[in-house]
């Protein structure tokens, strides 16, 4: 990905200490332990998580906001797959968000054809699932790209091989299914030809129930499948941004963002920032009134006969001279 290990940002110290501000619940963090996939902040956001939600932020605000000063825009409509819930329940009180699941309800099955879903969306958000979709994967990219508006996007995060190579795992899968078979697991599929195969050896990811590795993909062939699909524009993040976190090593997901066309505003997408926008101010403004009012109670304060005197005798409270 062209982007500095750990190793290259401190060549000196054997336990640097990363300092960032999440993205998500706003805190400061001062990590000595750093890691790339585990979670690095106690509301449980990681790197490639960060990261998603910058490139959501630069997309939807063009600047790189935390997600709790996200301004609440119920117009803008987003689907999830099974996102964290960290990030999912900001994204609900900030837009009209569903966060859906493989194995419970909300169901989401991205493979199946569902034109009641298409042009639904202003965004969809992928952290780490496509490489767990069923057969053929292009399915599920085309059925994403459908369900954007025609100025929707889609934001990604997967692992792409240092190698540039897609592989799947298992190219003849039809029939299949996972089952236990003494301490592990094998995957039983019958092919289209009708032929009985057994594969052990799985790769599992963890999260909301144990997922299935299906494919290891190559940015090549990522940015070549997403444009078949039908997205215009794809952008990679590949610089570090160490503000919030964002810092890529060797074992980081690819965040990027697909898109059909640029995203813009509609009407009452528009309306709706502009009374946030407002409403800022007015806080801004009441907030700067109040303090300009404190500011002037301390100098009258400060020059009370009382005060004066307390001063001279070294006693009372310290409130400075008036001017």
């Amino acid at each position: 990905m062209g982007a500095a290990t750990l190793q290259s940002w401190f060549p000196n110290a054997s336990a640097p200490v990363v300092n960032f501000s999440c993205n998500l619940c706003g805190r400061w963090n001062e990590v000595e332990q750093f890691a790339t996939e585990p979670a690095t902040c106690p509301c449980g956001s990681n790197v490639r998580l960060r990261a998603l939600i910058h490139l959501l932020s630069l997309e939807l605000f063009g600047r790189s906001l935390p997600l709790d000063a996200f301004p609440r825009m119920k117009s803008i409509r987003g689907l999830g797959m099974s996102d964290k819930e960290c990030c999912a329940a900001l994204l609900a009180e900030k837009f009209d968000y569903t966060n859906t699941y493989y194995d419970r309800e909300p169901k989401f099955d991205s493979s199946r054809r569902d034109e009641s879903l298409w042009g639904q969306y202003d965004f969809i958000l992928s952290a780490d699932v496509l490489e767990h979709v069923g057969p053929p994967v292009e399915a599920t990219l085309e059925q994403l790209c459908r369900m954007l508006k025609p100025r929707g996007f889609l934001g990604v995060t997967i692992f792409c091989a240092p190698t540039d190579r897609m592989r799947e795992h298992f190219p003849q899968l039809h029939e299949y299914r996972v089952v236990p078979l003494g301490d592990s697991q094998v995957l039983i599929n019958r092919r289209a030809d009708g032929t009985l195969e057994i594969t052990g050896d799985l790769i599992f990811h963890g999260g909301s129930g144990a997922t299935l590795e299906m494919r290891e993909f190559g940015a090549t062939a990522l940015r070549e499948k997403l444009t078949a699909a039908g997205f215009r524009e794809i952008d990679f993040l590949t610089e570090n941004v160490p503000e919030i976190g964002v810092y890529f090593d060797h074992d980081v997901s690819q965040p990027l963002i697909a898109r059909k066309e640029r995203f813009a505003m509609e009407g009452r997408a528009i309306a709706e920032f502009a009374d946030a926008l407002r409403d800022a101010q007015a806080e801004t403004a009441a907030a700067r009134e109040q303090a300009e009012r404190l500011a002037r109670q301390m100098r009258l304060a400060a020059e009370s006969r009382w005060v004066k005197l307390g001063r001279r005798l070294g006693v009372g409270p310290e409130l400075g001279s008036p001017e």
